[in-house]
């Protein structure tokens, strides 16, 4: 979450999953992030993931290139401004973005191996269970 969020005179809240986020211009903090009802939106954690929803014009030649549906990762910084990783691993700061609608995406998590093993069983490709430990594996 921004500097902005623990300095404000507006009230922030913790953004959802699925809310609508607007990043937008103030004299006193810079860019900040807005969330329904005009409050500031505080992102949960470093490495969230931003879906574009709409662009706006911006004077970073990678920035305009996005498109919506974009994922975009949230980086935060306490030396510097909050940042947001491009898909090409840039990072431009979060003033480049004014203007942007966003939405926060739920995480993706990856499947656990039970998962992953139910998976190839129903694939029929089997995987052989680990041998026990100590006993004998030469045949």
């Amino acid at each position: 979450m921004g500097v902005y969020c623990t300095r404000s005179l507006i009230a922030p809240h913790t953004a959802q999953a699925e809310e609508i986020l607007e990043v937008l211009w103030s004299d006193y903090h810079g860019a900040v992030i807005f969330g329904d009802g005009q409050r500031t939106a505080c992102l949960p954690h470093n490495d969230c993931r931003l879906e574009i929803v709409e662009t706006a014009k911006t004077a970073h030649h990678e920035v305009s290139l996005l498109l919506p549906g974009q994922v975009l990762r949230y980086k935060r910084s306490l030396l510097l401004l909050d940042r947001l990783e491009l898909p090409n691993g840039t990072k431009p700061g979060l003033w480049h973005f004014v203007g942007f609608k966003l939405r926060l995406s739920p995480n993706v998590t990856r499947p656990t191996l039970t998962e992953d093993i139910t998976v190839k069983q129903t694939r029929g490709n089997a995987l052989q269970p680990w041998p026990a430990p100590g006993a004998n594996t030469t045949r």
